[in-house]
């Protein structure tokens, strides 16, 4: 395999994990950072209920619901 193959290889690797929506690990068509839900896995919602404690759009939150259906309950 020539270096540019191998290159051109990794970037459309790399591309596609994040075009497919992947963050921090995590496969998501879930709503955009700031939305409550409803979230297909608890890992999402408590990864952008973080994201909201970051940005401080609330002080603390807990996530409710169950499988398929996670939403962020801000606490303020």
């Amino acid at each position: 395999m020539t270096i540019a193959r191998i290159t051109a290889i990794t970037a459309l690797t790399f591309a596609g994990f994040f075009g497919a929506g992947l963050a921090d690990g995590i496969a998501s068509a879930d709503p955009a950072p700031g939305r409550l839900g409803p979230y297909e896995a608890l890992a999402t919602c408590e990864h952008e209920g973080n994201i909201g404690m970051d940005n401080g759009e609330w002080a603390d939150y807990e996530c409710t619901g169950a499988a398929g259906a996670w939403y962020i309950q801000p606490r303020n």
